[in-house]
């Protein structure tokens, strides 16, 4: 080893390059995965007494040998959705005396792949990811043969485990359904990526629900912007800024509808009256913006509960089946409600009404739901 690696305790690398094997057969061996030879396992074992690794990281198993602490890897910790969801975990595993450690991919499959690696070496219990795009194959070669899994937001393909999401569909039906309903007929959406799940379902509940209304889908008019504010900038001003530009638009995320505002900023265009925007995902701003924004909301935190709950459940029960939960959507309308004028006498005895302040008691947000867990 190198003589500044010395004074730090040995890591599953260390003990690959010792035995001569990948990090990853390291942490099969580890968790005490079937798929390693017996050979192969003493060289590990031996590898790691040399080094003075931790023997219980050896011969543990995560059934066996608990930690209480649970993986969590979000894909954008900034996003306000994932901060929120990351809420409910934590709140749901401190009711189970669990602790959890987080990390976040920055939407970059390398990056999840490690954070995930990391938290195999501190024996966490078990995992809930919010997956990156991309191919999560290596989930499969690298991880322990039924490890306590639960995906959120998207799916997992393989390995087969538990998921938690949205009814996503749903929700992009209601967002049209209500600008079909204020008399809109060139409808237009941004999207985040074409690789993405929730893009895919978001987008097909937006195009049925126009053709139920027999309304046209523009294909020129649906767009892919990315996930982050300044590439769906860049998307949206490339679509708003023509004389055939849509009459509202449908963003499917809430970076997604920040970057349609800079946009539309950057353009001189005037929400509603030059074109009305819905977007899915509850934020804050959305009610502080005049005049308020229609959202698609999420129950942030309800998910992150229910993944841990699942999680637990595989956690403590060998064979048990992952579930797929889909949580309902809701349109909230964040209408203004007013409170009634309050009179004020004037110099010459004249009830005059005083000005009407808009405040945080004074929002209502209207909802109509997508329906029951499925």
């Amino acid at each position: 080893m190198k003589s500044e690696e010395i004074n730090r305790a040995p890591t599953l690398k260390d003990v690959g390059r010792r035995a001569g094997v990948s990090y990853q057969t390291v942490s099969r061996v580890m968790n005490g995965s079937e798929r390693v030879s017996p050979a192969t396992r003493d060289l590990v074992v031996a590898a790691a007494q040399q080094l003075g690794f931790r023997m219980n990281r050896v011969a543990g198993s995560l059934r066996t040998n608990r930690s209480r602490t649970i993986g969590l890897v979000m894909s954008d910790v900034a996003n306000l959705f994932f901060a929120e969801v990351v809420g409910g975990v934590e709140a749901e595993a401190a009711l189970n005396d669990y602790s959890v450690i987080l990390a976040n991919s920055g939407e970059d499959l390398e990056r999840e792949r490690e954070a995930v690696m990391g938290l195999m070496e501190r024996r966490v219990d078990g995992l809930i990811v919010a997956p990156a795009e991309g191919d999560h194959g290596y989930m499969e070669r690298d991880l322990p043969e039924r490890l306590p899994l639960v995906a959120i937001n998207r799916m997992i393909d393989e390995p087969a485990c538990g998921a938690v999401l949205s009814d996503n569909e749903g929700g992009a039906r209601l967002a049209v359904q209500y600008l079909l309903e204020r008399g809109h007929t060139r409808i237009g959406a941004l999207a985040g990526s074409r690789g993405l799940m929730t893009s895919r379902e978001r987008i097909a509940g937006f195009k049925a629900t126009l053709k139920a209304a027999r309304v046209p889908v523009r294909r020129d008019w649906i767009r892919f912007g990315g996930l982050q504010a300044n590439s769906a900038y860049a998307a949206a001003l490339a679509l708003l800024d023509t004389g055939d530009r849509p009459g509202a638009l449908f963003a499917t995320s809430n970076t997604i509808a920040e970057g349609v505002l800079l946009a539309m900023r950057e353009l001189g265009l005037q929400r509603n009256s030059d074109v009305e925007v819905i977007c899915f995902d509850d934020v804050p701003w959305a009610r502080l913006v005049d005049p308020p924004m229609p959202v698609i909301a999420q129950d942030t935190h309800q998910i992150g509960r229910i993944a841990v709950r699942m999680l637990l459940g595989l956690i403590g029960q060998d064979g048990s089946r992952p579930e797929i939960v889909r949580l309902p959507t809701r349109l909230m309308t964040n209408e203004i409600v007013l409170p009634e004028r309050a009179l004020k006498p004037s110099a010459a005895g004249d009830a005059k009404p005083l000005k009407r302040e808009r405040s945080a008691a004074g929002v209502n947000a209207k909802t109509r739901s997508t329906g029951d867990v499925s």
